[in-house]
């Protein structure tokens, strides 16, 4: 067995060094309270009221979801119409041109019968456009408002046409002054 005076020795070393461990520990701590002090004293310099509980808060409810209006502008226009399916209109002109040309050869026909009959189908793809583009053009009309039937027009509207009416604003007809613009008198 060993001899308890040898084993057993105490030194100062470690005690000294966890004290100046704790010192500085401390003194960190120390400027951080500082810190904080100096940035309370900022803030309570700062001219604010204290925040209000959310039941007492005036104004906006943050607890709905906000909606989003958009511009007056944006409401004011019209929204989107549906649009018709694109049909290949010369497609199907082609192939009714090319169906009558072929009916008309499997009938036998003579060739002024023929260039009659294709001549008829011709112009009944005419007037197939042509009522077509009248009726888009019309459409386009009321689209855009240009077109409105039973409203007046310049052609009907004589005030247009009439000569400026000097019109005086209330009160000043009173006094015999008159508002009209007035060139200054020519300079000799």
């Amino acid at each position: 067995m060993a001899d308890p005076s040898e084993t057993t020795q105490v030194s100062r070393e470690p005690a000294e060094q966890e004290r100046e461990e704790l010192l500085a520990a401390v003194r960190a701590l120390a400027t951080q309270v500082g810190g904080l002090q100096e940035e309370l004293e900022a803030m309570r310099a700062q001219p604010r009221t204290l925040p209000v509980p959310d039941d007492e808060r005036p104004g906006w409810d943050d607890r709905m979801p906000a909606q989003r209006e958009s511009a007056a502008w944006v409401r004011s226009l019209d929204t989107p119409m549906l649009r018709r399916p694109a049909i290949p209109w010369l497609l199907i002109e082609i192939a009714f041109l090319v169906a009558v040309a072929v009916l008309a050869v499997v009938a036998r026909l003579d060739a002024p019968a023929v260039v009659a009959v294709m001549v008829a189908a011709w112009l009944l793809v005419a007037l197939a456009e042509w009522m077509s583009e009248r009726a888009a053009s019309r459409d386009r009309m009321l689209e855009y408002g240009r077109f409105a039937p039973g409203a007046p027009t310049l052609a009907r509207d004589p005030s247009w046409f009439g000569p400026p009416v000097e019109r005086t604003p209330r009160g000043i007809g009173d006094v015999g002054e008159t508002t009209a613009t007035r060139l200054p008198p020519p300079s000799s």
